[in-house]
Parts: C-alpha cells; sequence; structure tokens
C-alpha cells in the first residue's frame, strides 16, 4: 500500500470516528463536570431540604419537559401559614422549612392540657385543617413524623410513669388523629423524646423558667420526602 493510500485510509477513520460515536467522549466530560459541580456545591453548603427541594425541582422540570414532583415544600407552608392565620394561632403554632423538610410545631398550650395526651377540643379544627393539607399535598411521596417533647419537671402517674411514656402518648395521638383523616399508616411514625432535646438549653449559672419550661414543651411535625 502506497503511503498516499495509507494517509487517505487514516483520514477515513478519523471521519468515521467523528461521524460515529465520539460525541460520547465529549457528552461523559460534560456529564462529568456537572457531578463534579453539584458535588462541590454541597461540600461547602449546608445540606438543607427545602433548598434540594428547589433544585430537584428545577432538575425535574427542566429534564422531564414540565413535569414536575409533588407539591414544593413553600407551597405546602403557604397553605398551612394560612389556616394559622385563620384561627389566630401564630402564638402557638409555627411553620418552617428545615433541613427535615416542613416542619409544624405546636405548643404543648395549643393542644394539650397539663399532663395529659388527650387532643383538646378547640385545637381539633385547625388540626383538621393541618391534616387536609397533608393528606392532598404529601401523598406517598412524603414521610410525616410527629415528634412529642416535654419540660424537664418529672411526671408520675398511674397513667404516665415518666416523661417518656407522656411525651411518646402525645405523638402517637397525633399519629392516630391522622390516620382518622386518611393518612397511610406507612408514611406516619412517632416519636417521644421527653425533655432529652430541650428547644431552650440552660447555659452555665442559668437557672430554669417557667417561660423555658413552656417552650421546650411542644409537638413537632414534620413532612419530608422519603
Amino acid at each position: 500500500m502506497s503511503s498516499s493510500q495509507k494517509r487517505g485510509l487514516r483520514r477515513r477513520r478519523q471521519t468515521f470516528d467523528a461521524d460515529g460515536e465520539g460525541w460520547i467522549v465529549t457528552y461523559a466530560d460534560a456529564i462529568t463536570l456537572l457531578l463534579a459541580f453539584f458535588v462541590m456545591i454541597l461540600s461547602v453548603s449546608d445540606l438543607n431540604q427545602g433548598k434540594v427541594e428547589a433544585l430537584s425541582e428545577g432538575l425535574a422540570d427542566a429534564m422531564s419537559q414540565g413535569t414536575k414532583p409533588a407539591t414544593p415544600f413553600s407551597d405546602i407552608k403557604k397553605e398551612l401559614d394560612g389556616i394559622i392565620g385563620e384561627h389566630q394561632m401564630e402564638e402557638n403554632v409555627s411553620v418552617d422549612i428545615d433541613a427535615k423538610g416542613i416542619r409544624v410545631e405546636f405548643s404543648n398550650f395549643s393542644l394539650y392540657d397539663s399532663g395529659s395526651a388527650a387532643i383538646k377540643a378547640e385545637a381539633l379544627p385547625m388540626l383538621a385543617e393541618v391534616s387536609k393539607v397533608i393528606v392532598s399535598t404529601s401523598h406517598e411521596t412524603h414521610l410525616i413524623e410527629i415528634e412529642g417533647h416535654t419540660d424537664d419537671v418529672p411526671i408520675r402517674s398511674a397513667r404516665f410513669p415518666s416523661n417518656w411514656e407522656l411525651s411518646s402518648s402525645r405523638a402517637s395521638n397525633v399519629v392516630k388523629y391522622l390516620l382518622g383523616k386518611g393518612v397511610v399508616k406507612n408514611r406516619l411514625k412517632a416519636a417521644g423524646f421527653a425533655d432529652s432535646r430541650p428547644k431552650v438549653e440552660l447555659k452555665p449559672g442559668e437557672t430554669m423558667t417557667k417561660q423555658m419550661r413552656a417552650t421546650n414543651r411542644r409537638v413537632v411535625i414534620y413532612v419530608r420526602r422519603f
């Protein structure tokens, strides 16, 4: 084979590569760079489920031509804020988007009487509306976690030998209520923490006050992705 024929063969091979699968290398490099970019962003940022949610929804929209996942956390928060305002419970109930997702915190006063795990009758209308939002917006894509917290004052009764039983019973009663409103049981989780995770912790030299204890007595509902 002459040198001119060899050069022609090499040119044809190069042309074949360009017209064939050579583009895959460039595509793979672009995907790798994109992945590295997101890893870098996550490595220098606090992992916040609300922010991750917004990012994932944007990527899903771009990659699925407009098909979006379930209701965004920001929309769920907006609905819950409206319910709390309607019932004028802003001082006793708060809604935030944190590292776990949606966080609905009820003060002990808003749901229970002292030393009791029975949900107060006056709290039921608002809790019913909250349940509707959870049922209508979360579907099978979310886990609903309920946490019960008490203060550090010991309780000793026939029904509640300690604050562990009291906090667990309060969380469980909210779970039972949500079950009755249509939330599927395999999406529900209850946990009682007694006074082991106070919202307000004592600093050296401080004494626990009534207000600090009242702040620590609470029930929290989390709505987060599986």
